[in-house]
């Protein structure tokens, strides 16, 4: 029998097929594609975070303290146009006297009760100072118990020599003078949220910014005459 012949058109169509099949793995390996055996490694979509809000600018405090090292703070609002120094004494009497200079006047300081850190981390951070009829120091504070001014003031800012924080208006209170919104010692999560819940049962004007426990209270409190020892409060958080 005769062996039968490979046409000799086989091997040659073979030999281009390799050839071509070997020039598309190199285009593609060249180009960047994967080949079908890789595994290509998992990507995961985080949501995007939010940038850090810009730093407030610190105010100098370099002469205020040459002046008076008692000095640890200023609070402004300008819709009622306030803008005074804070400052924390040893007691809570000398400041009723006397001005950040240290000189005897009658319109004394606004001051921090003398049993809050005066870093402003304590939960309510209490400031006293005296009601003025002409305005000047808390005279104002009373405007922010009408509903049109509380509408329109929702902000003002406190100035540290270390870091400046935005102040959240969102309550005003006509308490008597040993009421609970006073109260500096807070043991505990539960006993903060009391407070806050007393805040928004009492206020005359309230806006609902969603103070929590873990927040910061700035309260401003000054003499009121609807009864005796009244005071007008207004609680803001100390934000950053």
């Amino acid at each position: 029998m005769k062996k039968r012949k490979i046409p000799i058109i086989v091997p040659v169509v073979l030999t281009l097929a390799a050839i071509m099949l070997a020039v598309f793995v190199w285009h593609n390996w060249s180009s960047g594609i994967v080949e079908p055996t890789q595994t290509v490694p998992e990507t995961t979509t985080e949501s995007p975070t939010e940038p850090p809000g810009p730093t407030l600018p610190l105010m100098d405090f370099s002469e205020l303290l040459k002046m008076n090292p008692d000095i640890i703070g200023r609070v402004v609002i300008e819709g009622i146009g306030l803008d005074e120094p804070i400052v924390q004494g040893t007691d809570n009497g000398y400041y009723l006297t006397h001005t950040p200079e240290r000189k005897v006047h009658k319109n004394g300081s606004l001051f921090m009760d003398f049993r809050i850190n005066k870093d402003f981390q304590n939960f309510n951070s209490v400031i006293y100072g005296h009601y003025r009829s002409t305005g000047e120091m808390f005279g104002k504070l009373k405007l922010l118990r009408g509903q049109k001014k509380f509408d329109e003031v929702t902000e003002g800012m406190l100035y540290t020599p270390d870091k400046t924080y935005r102040l959240e208006i969102f309550a005003a209170i006509l308490t008597p003078a040993t009421s609970d919104f006073y109260h500096l010692i807070f043991l505990g999560r539960p006993r903060r949220e009391m407070h806050l819940e007393m805040i928004r049962d009492e206020a005359v004007c309230y806006r609902d910014i969603g103070a929590a426990p873990d927040d910061r209270l700035l309260t401003l409190s000054t003499c009121s005459y609807e009864y005796e020892d009244a005071r007008t409060v207004i609680i803001a958080r100390i934000a950053e």
